[in-house]
């Protein structure tokens, strides 16, 4: 495996872990996702590999975008639209994967979380459509991919709302598959792991096939969609607005214009 600037990624005994190192909150931008891709990648043709656990260091599993710093966001034109071209990467892959998820798996961080065919989580984790209180339309696939998952009326819920799920909750509608103590995380997840490496690596790559589908290419369709509806929103009050709220963590107040 090649060196990797923001993650590392490690496969011992059939498991791969691929660690966000971007702390405490690991802000994402299309530079880590890439990087994520590119493991993925390369992890396909690693033979001692059969599944992938997806983790982060520090207090937050994907905070989501840092506002104040990412330079997408600035760019009014083509907001994301690098980024979203290497998540469709995550989709194309063909092995499993874990996401483990501590603490905040926020707007593209719940979309990370997403990509992943399993979450693990803890009671203190907390998932959350974040993107109608920045006045925003979801991005990184989660129009598909949440309600492939939850079901529509429960994304609707997070979506409309924007508001954060705990752990538990979490567990309850199955966003979340498994659910422990946070200390305990790795120790679940690397057993699950353990489970779906005992059985036949090709079979289990072929009934993932199976059952995700067309998937990628929804999420590729869907992306181009959602890059549409952030650009057009981007251009309003309102995102303005939820913007400045965010950063200055007040409620937003928002017009229709």
């Amino acid at each position: 495996m090649k060196d990797f600037k923001d993650i590392t990624v490690e496969v011992s005994e059939n498991i791969a872990y691929v660690t966000i190192q971007r702390p405490p909150n690991n802000f994402f931008d299309y530079l880590l996702i890439e990087q994520i891709a590119d493991a993925y990648e390369e992890l396909d043709q690693v033979s001692d590999c059969r599944v992938t656990i997806l983790k982060s260091e520090g207090k937050n599993f994907c905070a989501g975008a840092n506002f104040g710093q990412d330079e997408d966001m600035l760019d009014k034109s083509v907001p994301y639209k690098k980024l979203y071209a290497q998540a469709v990467r995550l989709f194309k892959t063909k092995k499993p994967v874990i996401a483990v998820v501590q603490g905040a798996a926020i707007g593209g961080g719940l979309g990370l979380a997403l990509s992943a065919d399993f979450r693990i989580a803890c009671p203190e984790a907390r998932f959350a459509a974040n993107f109608a209180k920045l006045g925003f339309h979801p991005g990184f696939g989660s129009s598909v991919t949440l309600p492939r998952v939850i079901g529509t009326q429960k994304a609707m819920d997070m979506l409309f709302t924007a508001r954060r799920v705990g752990g538990e909750e979490a567990f309850e509608i199955g966003l979340a598959d498994k659910l422990t103590s946070i200390e305990n995380l790795m120790q679940i997840a690397k057993e699950f792991s353990e489970e779906i490496t005992s059985s036949a690596p090709m079979a289990v790559e072929s009934i993932r096939s199976t059952l995700r589908g067309n998937l990628a290419e929804q999420v590729e369709e869907i992306v181009d969609w959602e890059l549409s509806e952030q650009v057009r929103l981007q251009k309003t009050e309102d995102f303005k607005a939820g913007i400045v709220a965010s950063l200055s963590r007040e409620i937003p107040k928002f017009n229709r214009k």
